[in-house]
């Protein structure tokens, strides 16, 4: 049996268990790093908007929906599910198909924050609606080998992203340049998506889009390198220095790497997620950093990637509640303002297991010299 249908069965499965005649999974197009995409998740179709359904029929019958109309055909083209359907009037045509299915009853709906409230509305006069989001997460937490490959190529992905960055951040580049350089190699290697944050200077305050600023010697070259593969997100974090750096940056950085390495020690299914937080706080504390491992200097240190990972959109802190469960992909990442040097970048992507944790990244975690 493929992927595809182990996923439609399971959905059908639970349908049944909630009591529901069906299921919708809605997307207004809308697809960035904390919130997975769970019509893409499900279907194999990357939704552009305005609006895109799967509808999910307790006798496991599915139609695609996809908004515009034109759009049915790269679905066709990129989509498992036979049945698919454009139309220039949703709601008409998405309520058509829930009295087709005879949703009549209660109807679970994923996906029901993207929606108007017209459409939201209108789907509630057929049937009576049932927030479902976690249905996605429940299945999507047993991956298959498939989604391993994925989550496995897409940090090989990150790794040519990082080679490139390293390659042409050099004196004289613009920011911009330096980013489309590595979004180039990126989508060379398959990336279908790309989230790249940096910034450049010699005492940096946080990452941001790229500017046309140019790097110059002595310059701290950071970057969040975050591609994406078939929706799935891997995040690489790292620093290079331009020029010869000093003993107290080459110091400071070796404290974000034994933050890190502490931290990646407690990954393990059943941990606290919280663990992740606590041990990085403890290393950079015990360096003198206690003030800056916090608001308003800091804000998260990992959170999760993909459907079925650590609560989707929320950070790892730690006050986090959650344990970690085995196949979740989480970033762990000690990116760390230091008022001596500034802010810096330190992390990587790992995949949760039952003994530990699997390294996705075969990029070496230290500071990187650039001194021509």
């Amino acid at each position: 049996m493929s992927d595809h249908h182990v996923k439609l069965n399971r959905v059908v499965e639970l349908i049944h268990q909630r009591g529901f005649d069906g299921l919708i999974i809605y997307s207004s197009g809308i697809s960035y790093i904390l919130q997975p995409c769970y019509l893409y998740y499900f279907s194999g179709f990357r939704p552009m908007g305005p609006n895109n359904a799967v509808i999910i029929s307790k006798s496991g019958d599915l139609i695609l929906l996809v908004e515009p109309r034109w759009d049915s055909i790269r679905a066709s083209k990129k989509s498992w599910i036979r049945d698919i359907r454009g139309t220039s009037d949703f709601l008409k045509d998405l309520t058509d198909i829930l009295r087709k299915f005879n949703i009549t009853g209660t109807i679970g709906v994923i996906g029901s924050g993207e929606m108007t409230t017209k459409l939201y509305e209108g789907i509630h006069q057929v049937a009576a609606i049932k927030l479902a989001g976690d249905i996605i997460e429940e299945i999507a937490k047993e991956k298959t080998e498939r989604e391993l490959d994925i989550i496995r190529k897409t940090a090989n992905i990150a790794d040519i992203g990082f080679k490139a960055f390293l390659e042409h951040a050099r004196i004289g580049i613009r920011e911009y340049e330096l980013m489309a350089e590595m979004e180039f190699a990126m989508r060379s290697a398959g990336a279908d998506d790309i989230f790249n944050m940096m910034s450049s200077g010699n005492h940096n305050y946080a990452m941001h889009p790229p500017t046309d600023r140019r790097l110059a010697p002595g310059d701290i070259v950071i970057g969040e390198i975050t591609p994406a593969c078939e929706g799935q997100f891997i995040q690489l974090c790292r620093t290079v220095f331009l020029g010869k750096p000093s003993s107290v940056l080459i110091e400071k950085y070796d404290v974000l790497v034994r933050a890190l390495e502490e931290s990646l020690k407690q990954v393990k299914s059943g941990n606290p997620a919280s663990l992740i937080s606590k041990n990085m706080n403890r290393v950079i504390s015990e360096a003198g950093y206690a003030k800056y491992c916090y608001p308003p200097y800091m804000r998260a240190r990992g959170h999760g990637f993909g459907a079925g990972s650590v609560a989707p959109g929320a950070v790892i802190d730690d006050d986090t509640k959650v344990n970690l469960e085995r196949h979740q992909v989480v970033i762990v990442h000690p990116n760390q303002y230091i008022p001596e040097t500034g802010y810096l970048a330190c992390g990587e992507t790992v995949l949760v297991t039952d003994t530990g944790m699997e390294r996705l990244s075969k990029t070496e975690t230290k500071l990187y010299i650039n001194e021509g």
